[in-house]
């Protein structure tokens, strides 16, 4: 294996993290591509009319006929010549036999001839011998000129010519056969090339988006162990996951703002907005929490990954009242009241409505002027308390 990251390098999109060897799987590849490229050619022109394919058949059925008419020229005329030669030297030696036949007979009719029995041994016996055996040699002959004509030529010529308008005809109308088997054929070798990349591509570990790189469990030509090979980090935007108890889940929702801030950055404080809640809770001894995700508006530079974070989610906003600490609100039968500082410096009840509350601040209305200071405690018995002598005086103002 070749690694060709370390922790803290920052990857594009498509980057080569890890790779097997990959020299074999290439030569696959190539030989899968050539395959279907000759696919595609073969199938391109199975359904599309190749003019210079269709010239090409249309002159090889033309040379196929003219070879077939020369054939058969031929056949005509050496078998007629050569049958016209035999047969007419039996013809003759027909003639020779029926003279000397004749002849012979003519001979014969003499009585003396036949008394004296000199017939057998004249010449016109011998005469005809001779012509009786040139005439069947001649009949023979003949025969044997009609039994030996050979029309392979022509056979083999009407062969050809039947090939050549069958090539002609299936370039011009193929049938639904070879157009069918002609894309099962295109078909099996894209897959083919499909698959051999897909092996390829397994022996590439890809960036699949920018990051960083934060972890490498892998080493060159070892093992990767359990973990992953690499992990990386999208460092273009942070999200925090947040567990909210199950009495307080149900006021979160989906685009309400938060403001953060860590433990290890004191003076680096953020906002953000809830992105998604999970469905289902998560029980830790007996306690049911939801994970809540914030993500950041905008990231500072001094974060880190995995740093510990305070997110305090903004339930509602209330704009332009009047907002005092939660313990110097009071009351009593008549009612909630606080207690303010008045020009003399001493306390003074003041009646108050409240509303709104985050645990910290209490929305109030009532005779209560912006500025003026409220105790957080029961006022001192003294009334001459010098203003703001205490640490039980608090200032508040109007919200924003």
């Amino acid at each position: 294996m070749k690694v060709n990251v370390q922790p803290g390098d920052r990857v594009k999109t498509g980057d080569v993290l890890a790779q097997l060897d990959t020299a074999s799987l290439q030569l696959q590849v190539a030989q899968a591509e050539q395959a279907y490229l000759i696919q595609q050619a073969s199938y391109s022109m199975t359904i599309q009319l190749d003019s210079a394919a269709i010239t090409s058949a249309q002159i090889a059925l033309s040379n196929a006929s003219a070879s077939y008419k020369l054939a058969q020229q031929k056949y005509s005329v050496n078998s007629t010549d050569q049958v016209m030669v035999s047969c007419n030297s039996a013809d003759n030696a027909k003639q020779s036999y029926d003279d000397a036949l004749t002849a012979y007979n003519a001979y014969i009719s003499n009585w003396r001839v036949i008394v004296n029995g000199s017939y057998q041994n004249s010449s016109q016996k011998s005469r005809l011998d001779r012509a009786k055996t040139a005439y069947d040699q001649a009949v023979a002959t003949c025969n044997t000129a009609k039994g030996s004509v050979n029309d392979s030529g022509v056979k083999s010529a009407y062969v050809s010519l039947l090939q050549a308008q069958t090539n002609l005809d299936t370039l011009l109308n193929p049938s639904e056969q070879t157009l069918a088997a002609a894309k099962v054929q295109i078909d099996q070798a894209s897959t083919s090339l499909q698959q051999a990349q897909q092996q390829l591509d397994k022996a590439k570990l890809v960036a699949p988006f920018d990051g960083v790189v934060t972890q490498v469990n892998a080493t060159v030509s070892g093992p990767s162990g359990s973990a992953g090979v690499v992990l990386l980090a999208d460092v273009s935007h942070y999200h925090i996951d947040v567990l909210v108890d199950e009495t307080e889940i149900g006021r979160v929702k989906v685009g309400q703002k938060a403001q953060i801030t860590y433990d290890a950055l004191p003076k680096v404080n953020s906002t953000g907005v809830v992105k998604g809640i999970a469905p289902a809770g998560t029980i830790s001894q007996g306690v049911v929490n939801y994970l809540v995700r914030v993500d950041l508006d905008a990231i500072d530079p001094a974060l880190r990954i995995d740093m510990s974070a305070n997110v305090r989610v903004i339930i509602e906003t209330h704009a332009n009242v009047l907002a005092v600490p939660g313990g110097a609100v009071r009351s009593d039968a008549t009612g909630y009241y606080v207690n303010v500082v008045d020009a003399s410096g001493n306390s003074q009840r003041v009646d108050v409505t409240t509303g709104f509350t985050d645990g910290d601040l209490t929305e109030v209305a009532g005779n209560l002027q912006a500025g003026q200071r409220v105790y957080i405690s029961e006022p001192p018995v003294n009334t001459n308390t010098r203003p703001g002598g205490g640490n039980n005086i608090f200032g508040f103002r109007i919200g924003g």
